[in-house]
């Protein structure tokens, strides 16, 4: 079974199990046929020795193998609908560390909610001086360089140009903007080839340009390319403390999935991630 792992540092390889121990987790995309306690215990031991206190298992909705994992004692975070190649995706987590399934009471939603933010926002030209291109090798330097200035703590090494480089020839599409010379803003379209869905991420905007919508210019950017290659669910995890971010997703037509607790390495430490989805 240790075969079918894999660290964060191998680089976009579509596998069904990944060891993520920057995040210190590993998720678990495919069950292996009839999943047991034995099964659960491998997983157990790989993520004892890689330093990973949770285990995350994507499930298919009221199958068997839902019924296995929640029989495991695993804990409910939440959904991706058409996640899976058109079936809904349910998302348990099994907690080797109990304290690890604490979430921030700072979570946003609540008030995101209040907002009623439930049709897409349609936005008119980006303002002069600013436009936006799709990232190619030659940008990797200038995207790092975004990357590191804007985030202390990422789930991966985006900071690195060559790693962007690599995730470019993987099914990666990168979104940039521009005011001037100057990249100001990126966001990315990661495919998950395997299960014909995409994922929203790699977000970041320098300080000066915030509050200026410029990733309500790039999520339709990007989702137009999708459309075209086939994609037909697209998510997102988002900062549970940012309302920016959670503003942004409901705004443009996505649908609150749940909340995965103390998931990702990200500015401040390790935290609670709000899953959106929205089906194209």
């Amino acid at each position: 079974m240790g075969s079918n792992f894999q660290s964060a540092s191998a680089i976009m390889e579509r596998k069904y199990f990944d060891v993520e121990p920057i995040n210190k987790r590993i998720k678990v995309y495919k069950l292996p046929e009839e999943m047991n306690e034995e099964h659960l215990e491998q997983l157990k031991t790989v993520a004892k020795e890689v330093a990973c206190d949770k285990i995350i298992f994507y499930t298919r909705s009221n199958t068997e193998e839902e019924s296995r994992v929640q029989r495991f004692g695993s804990h409910f975070e939440g959904e991706i609908k058409g996640f899976l190649n058109g079936e809904d995706a349910k998302i348990y987590s099994f907690y080797i560390d109990p304290i690890r399934n604490q979430a921030n009471p700072d979570n946003v939603i609540s008030r995101i909610k209040e907002l009623n933010l439930s049709k897409p926002t349609k936005r008119d030209g980006l303002e002069e001086g600013y436009t936006m291109i799709w990232g190619k090798e030659e940008h990797a330097d200038e995207m790092a360089s975004l990357y590191r200035s804007v985030f202390d703590h990422y789930p991966t090494p985006i900071g690195d140009p060559e790693f962007l480089i690599k995730m470019m020839r993987n099914d990666v599409h990168f979104s940039l903007i521009y005011c001037g010379e100057e990249l100001v803003s990126a966001c990315s379209a990661d495919i998950f080839t395997d299960f014909n869905a995409a994922e929203f991420t790699d977000c970041a905007t320098l300080p000066n340009q915030r509050g200026k919508g410029l990733l309500s210019y790039q999520y339709p950017f990007l989702e137009k390319r999708m459309k075209e290659l086939g994609i037909r669910t697209m998510f997102s995890y988002t900062r549970a403390i940012s309302m920016g971010m959670n503003i942004v997703a409901a705004q443009q037509g996505f649908t609150y999935g749940g909340c995965m607790v103390q998931n990702s390495m990200i500015g401040t430490g390790i935290e609670d991630m709000n899953i959106w989805y929205k089906q194209i």
